[in-house]
């Protein structure tokens, strides 16, 4: 093994270490990951909405810019996606003069 190849492996090793704390921190301190994508019903109870506006918005996604992925008759969320867009949500408008 080479000087080099070494270093690597040292350095992987340690990127592995740091991040196994940096989880162990986190989830000390309450935080939990969250799914790539989310169904519906998971969609409505962070909207705080009902399931079929939450099916709404979905149907109405070209529309509204709700990020929507649909597999077939499944329809998945995308966790990152709908963040964003309730945070454009939030954003107030500029009015025209």
């Amino acid at each position: 093994m080479s000087m080099e190849e070494s270093l690597r492996k040292i350095i992987q090793e340690e990127n592995k270490k740091h991040l196994e704390d940096i989880e162990r921190m986190l989830q000390s301190h309450g935080y939990k990951a969250q799914p790539k994508f989310l169904t519906v019903e998971e969609t409505a109870k962070i909207l705080r909405i009902g399931r079929t506006a939450t099916y709404e918005l979905c149907r109405q996604s070209e529309h509204n810019g709700l990020p929507v992925v649909k597999d077939g008759y499944k329809i998945r969320i995308p966790y990152n996606g709908l963040m964003t867009w309730i945070d454009q949500q939030a954003k107030p408008t500029k009015q025209a003069n």
